[in-house]
């Protein structure tokens, strides 16, 4: 069960991710205290947490705000990123039960399938792809890990909600199923250079383009 202050974060989180609280929005802690019916005290502790994963910028004797992406800010993100899901790909693959990987074939199927629609919503097929990360990281059979990565993904959805680009969909779709033989085959080292390709491919985008 969530603690109340973890739950004053992910309130916050989603309301960046809706726009309801959009890029540049103050965040009073009165009037957030009062609107989700908490202490001031824990309103700060959440604001110090979302300024650590870039959600926020704190600003000197005024209210935090809510992070502006830039293509900098975001590159920066995605990098940061990148080390976790390689090394959750690393530690996955390798310690993933039989059990698993046939669950790890069901979620990469499905976004395969999201990258094959005639019509594809690459925001939708983005995060079924970066979940396929996060579960290596659950398989990884490290609790720190895990959550370290599933902390990234606020910030990669604020930023690609706002700077999102569409994507080679061939080009995803095959780096995806290279990952699924990767894992069904227990090729660890191989599935990790899988996953550091698409991650270049998406910094590459950001930083020369």
């Amino acid at each position: 069960m969530a603690t109340r202050l973890e739950s004053v974060v992910e309130a916050l989180t989603r309301k960046m991710e809706t726009g309801e609280l959009p890029p540049g929005a103050a965040l009073t802690v009165s009037t957030l205290a009062k609107e989700l019916d908490v202490a001031t005290n824990t309103v700060r502790e959440a604001i110090s947490i979302l300024t650590v994963q870039h959600l926020v910028e704190a600003r000197a004797h005024k209210s935090s705000v809510v992070a502006t992406p830039t293509r900098a800010w975001l590159a920066a993100v995605v990098a940061e990123c990148s080390g976790l899901s390689t090394l959750a790909a690393t530690l996955g693959i390798a310690r993933a039960t039989p059990s698993e990987r046939r669950a790890f074939r069901v979620a990469a199927e499905q976004a395969i399938t999201a990258w094959r629609a005639q019509s594809v919503d690459h925001r939708v097929a983005s995060g079924l792809t970066w979940n396929l990360f996060q579960i290596l990281a659950s398989y990884s059979r490290s609790q720190y890990l895990e959550a370290m990565h599933a902390a990234k993904r606020p910030a990669l959805v604020l930023g690609f909600t706002h700077l999102g680009r569409e994507r080679n969909a061939a080009m995803v779709t095959g780096a995806v199923a290279e990952l699924l033989e990767a894992v069904d085959d227990g090729a660890a080292h191989e599935g990790a250079e899988i996953v550091g390709d698409l991650y270049v491919y998406v910094l590459d985008d950001l930083i020369l383009n």
